[in-house]
């Protein structure tokens, strides 16, 4: 499984494109899959320009059957046209040293130290990454574009960001793929603080779940007023980490407005919660708390 989090070094603007299952095999520059660094370098050069097709195909069969092609295109939110063309010139300049490499059962896990290309630094020059107006560049100024960016890169004045990141691969025959592990989902452990809500017994329908993205899932929570008198409570949600609080969303839910609980009853109240498809690969977990306050 790999802890690498391109997400928040390249940009969120995308195209989504449709795919078909020929696509997975057009001409690319070799790969020697049988060496497990190119194939981690082939990897993160694929996700950082978002070819979401080329990076599928580095990925092992056994999370494929999780989820197919065009799904995991969609997700993940593919670059199309001249936008892809340019971040795939761009993506050249990544690099990675192998630091560690343990050999676990049939498989390989590997820590690199990877450095890729400030996608902030260079927006000024790729129109702030802005689809639209990249694919709408005539043939002139996008060879100037290209010419420029390769310039760039040979004559090494790409601003560059240093990280570490960690890779599983797994053996397929002759060749080495990257292992992220889909089938096991996200796991999201759900906690109460009662902290500040005296004369309520909360229960959740769960403790802990387990979801893959772009799926939905439901929680039910029960409230008993245990006093004589009726509470009304706001309930919070806190999601943790908190840079990936946004990739799960509020589908239906029974309680963002205060809630009202008369005297010694029960009530119950549903929260839907979507988690995004496009969840970095490195984000195994999030945690949601339920967070009540008494107003009166």
């Amino acid at each position: 499984m790999t802890s690498f989090n391109l997400a928040r070094i390249v940009p969120t603007q995308s195209v989504l494109v449709f795919v078909v299952a020929v696509q997975l095999f057009a001409a690319q520059q070799p790969i020697d899959m049988g060496d497990p660094t190119q194939v981690i370098q082939a990897y993160l050069r694929a996700t950082y320009a978002r070819d979401f097709v080329e990076a599928y195909r580095l990925i092992s069969a056994q999370d494929r059957k999780v989820r197919d092609l065009n799904r995991y295109v969609q997700y993940r939110g593919a670059f199309s046209g001249f936008i892809l063309q340019a971040s795939k010139k761009i993506s050249e300049a990544v690099e990675i040293k192998l630091l560690e490499q343990k050999k676990v059962g049939d498989s390989l896990h590997l820590v690199v130290k990877y450095r890729v290309p400030d996608a902030k630094k260079i927006a000024p020059i790729l129109l702030n990454w802005d689809p639209y107006r990249l694919n709408s560049l005539s043939s002139g100024d996008r060879d100037q574009l290209l010419t420029a960016l390769d310039r760039k890169r040979r004559d090494g004045s790409l601003e560059m960001i240093d990280g570490e990141a960690r890779f599983e691969l797994v053996r397929e025959g002759s060749e080495w793929r990257v292992f992220l592990n889909w089938d096991s989902g996200v796991k999201i452990p759900l906690r109460l603080d009662l902290s500040k809500a005296a004369g309520l017994e909360v229960s959740l329908s769960e403790r802990e779940v387990a979801v893959l993205p772009g799926e939905i899932f439901k929680i039910l929570l029960k409230v008993k007023n245990k006093t004589n008198h009726a509470i009304t409570a706001r309930i919070g949600h806190l999601v943790e980490p908190k840079d990936s609080a946004d990739y799960l969303d509020f589908v239906q839910c029974g309680f963002l407005l205060p809630v009202t609980i008369p005297p010694a009853i029960e009530q119950e109240y549903a929260g839907v919660y979507l988690l995004r498809g496009n969840l970095p690969e490195g984000v195994r977990q999030l945690e949601l708390t339920y967070d009540f306050n008494i107003l009166k």
